[in-house]
């Protein structure tokens, strides 16, 4: 069995982490700002999730039961599967088949952390669209959306995106996170790491499991739809198999018999 893998180390804080990817930037040659689509220090353990299996009341020994994880997805037009040539291949439902989880999909194109579309449904919106409890684990994804408010107004995105992952942790207590990082069809900016700094930060600070899609760019070349900003099936594979990667990692302290507890986040 395999279980999920925490993120590595985050910076101190989302406006110490947008200097630093400033600074990244720069020595990199990131080039110039790139604005995405629309539509190994000590981290926190990982949430506490509920058990799904569920052991008889009986004292003689009986199968155990296991239902599927209620799964809340919460982002922009890539986690609505914009570009797709059908639902059923989005990176969502793919992971959500693969770990054996029950997808709740609320995600609304062009929307994120501070972004609304006419409806103004951003992340926090759609969190409190689903009842308080009502989900075993929370993906948060994205992020490209909010790089052009980064520009006007670093300080209210950063403070947006803890804000966010505070309001998940709040109505959904019991639930484990995961967050997935922005992304860009284009050349990584400033921008871009910068919000991958900021996100990285948040997860950490709520011992979420972070998924990046910058290291290394995994969306680029046939992957982008022909629109010039999605991602074609062949790219939401390849983001399913990203996530995967990282929630079906070997975790550290197996037992001595090498078996690995059962959680939520294990894959079937």
């Amino acid at each position: 069995m395999k279980r999920w893998l925490v993120s590595g180390g985050i910076a101190a804080s989302v406006v110490a982490a947008f200097a630093v990817a400033v600074l990244v930037g720069m020595v990199l040659g990131a080039g110039g700002i790139a604005v995405g689509g629309t539509g190994g220090a000590s981290e926190p353990a990982p949430r506490g999730a509920p058990s799904v299996w569920a052991q008889s009341p009986s004292p003689s020994p009986s199968p155990v039961v296991q239902r599927e994880p209620v799964v809340l997805f919460i982002g922009d037009s890539y986690t609505v599967g914009q570009g797709t040539s059908s639902p059923e291949l989005r990176w969502s439902t793919l992971v959500s088949e693969r770990m054996g989880w029950r997808e709740l999909n609320v995600a609304v194109g062009g929307t994120g952390f501070v972004k609304g579309n006419a409806k103004r449904d951003n992340y926090p919106t759609q969190l409190r669209s689903v009842p308080p409890g009502s989900a075993d684990i929370v993906v948060i994804a994205g992020g490209q959306n909010d790089f052009k408010g980064l520009r006007k107004d670093p300080g209210r995105v950063f403070q947006a995106v803890k804000d966010t992952y505070a309001l998940a942790v709040e109505r959904f207590p019991d639930a484990a996170i995961v967050s997935v990082g922005p992304s860009t069809p284009r050349a990584i900016g400033l921008e871009a790491r910068a919000m991958d700094s900021a996100v990285r930060a948040a997860a950490a600070e709520t011992g979420a499991t972070y998924v990046s899609l910058l290291d290394p760019n995994i969306v680029q070349g046939r992957l982008v739809h022909e629109d010039g900003v999605h991602t074609t099936d062949a790219g939401n594979a390849m983001i399913a198999r990203r996530v995967l990667r990282t929630l079906q990692a070997p975790a550290a302290g197996q037992d001595e018999t090498g078996a690995q507890p059962t959680d939520i986040l294990t894959s079937r």
